[in-house]
């Protein structure tokens, strides 16, 4: 019978060792088509290596992660074919995220570009658009509405986009930069009809070639290129050189190795050339320098959007600044503390707040940086709100040192 039993236990172990074995082939080979040349990436591959290895661990987080990824960019590899999207797909890789999100709240896996309550978000607000695109809008809202509900779209998200619209003027053209900017943006304008007077672009869409003619069709911008030009036009060489628009000249430097400009920039500067500052124009807080046309020395910061200033207006005033900070604060307490891409944008508004202590102390305004710094403890203190990086906690020890 001991003889029985260990015999029984040694097949048990090699089997286990074997299933073992056989799921990190399977989650390797699914992982390995994300390192490859973007040319060369396969996500057929993908999903089917990480089917088989989620089949063997259906209770490991990261296979979860790297399946719904991967149906992901099935679905769409990148912008050009977003407004593509596949309800078979985006439903393959919502219950995949909703999944990871179950068995791992706060997950700690490795991470492609987003967490998993932001891929919901972002999966999600793709196949809306694909419907927005198609002039579906009741589908649209229902697409915005069922990412919600499996857990994208949070409170805080539309909340900190609500305030980023806020802080835009009447009838502005907004540049946005990120999945957890534009996609949101659209969901307030298109569900609830929030602020549609502001025309929202997304920096990384101009490159493809689809959506600076839609922009165009629907009358959100204009251009002073023709529609057919938007959809030929590819980057170009490029060496430092002013551009003039009214009484408002800066000089433009190439953004891509140095040497070229890209189709995505190519279609801005149109688009700012037609517009010639009649509405003002904003970007998103936390951009790519490179993708802003090399205007970052004529943005005026104010917390989360930076507004082009054209016309030498003056910084904000401190009144004024304490009183949006504080509106923006107030949405920290509905913040998923599991979500990273949420604590990002709190550690973003806090090293706003942390340069605006700077200013007060260079100006001996002691006191008004004491003041500022005690509402931002209140509201999102970092015991409760932990800084996401070394460096934006060595900044908080710096400045509350000079305190």
């Amino acid at each position: 019978m001991k003889a029985l039993l260990s015999f029984v236990f040694a097949v048990l172990l090699t089997s286990a060792f074997s299933q073992n074995g056989d799921f990190e082939k399977f989650f390797a080979a699914g992982k390995a088509e994300f390192n490859k040349d973007f040319d060369k990436q396969d996500y057929s591959v993908a999903v089917e290596n990480l089917e088989k290895a989620v089949k063997l661990q259906p209770n490991n987080a990261e296979a979860h992660y790297f399946l719904g990824y991967a149906y992901s960019r099935l679905n769409a590899k990148d912008g050009r074919g977003m407004y593509q999207s596949s309800l078979t797909l985006t439903l393959k890789s919502s219950k995949e995220f909703e999944t990871v999100n179950k068995l791992s709240p706060l997950y700690k896996g490795e991470s492609l570009v987003l967490d998993p309550y932001s891929k919901l978000t972002s999966d999600w607000g793709s196949q809306a658009m694909t419907y927005w695109h198609a002039t579906e809008p009741d589908s649209a809202i229902w697409a915005f509405k069922e990412g919600e509900k499996r857990g994208g779209f949070s409170n805080f998200i539309l909340s900190i986009n609500r305030s980023v619209l806020d802080l835009c003027s009447q009838n502005a053209i907004l540049i946005s930069s990120g999945d957890n900017f534009t996609i949101p943006l659209w969901y307030l304008q298109i569900v609830e009809s929030y602020r549609t007077d502001v025309s929202v672009l997304d920096i990384s869409l101009l490159n493809t070639t689809w959506y600076p003619s839609y922009l165009s069709k629907k009358g959100f911008v204009q251009f002073d290129l023709p529609e057919s030009t938007l959809d030929t036009i590819e980057y170009c060489k490029w060496h430092d050189s002013t551009i003039t628009i009214n009484n408002f000249s800066w000089t433009l430097k190439p953004s891509y190795y140095d040497q070229y400009i890209l189709r995505g920039d190519r279609v801005m500067l149109s688009m700012l050339r037609a517009n010639k500052f009649k509405r003002d124009v904003y970007f998103t807080t936390a951009f790519v320098e490179d993708y802003r046309l090399s205007l970052k020395d004529y943005l005026l910061p104010q917390i989360l959007v930076d507004k082009l200033n054209v016309t030498n207006q003056a910084e904000q005033e401190w009144s004024q600044y304490i009183t949006d900070i504080t509106k923006i604060l107030l949405h920290v307490k509905t913040a998923n503390s599991n979500s990273h891409e949420e604590m990002n944008i709190i550690d973003m508004v806090r090293y706003d707040i942390f340069v605006h202590i700077t200013k007060a102390l260079e100006k001996s305004e002691k006191q008004q940086a004491k003041d500022l710094l005690a509402l931002m403890d209140k509201n999102a203190d970092e015991t409760t709100y932990p800084w996401q990086s070394d460096n934006g906690k060595k900044y908080s020890d710096y400045i509350r040192g000079q305190l």
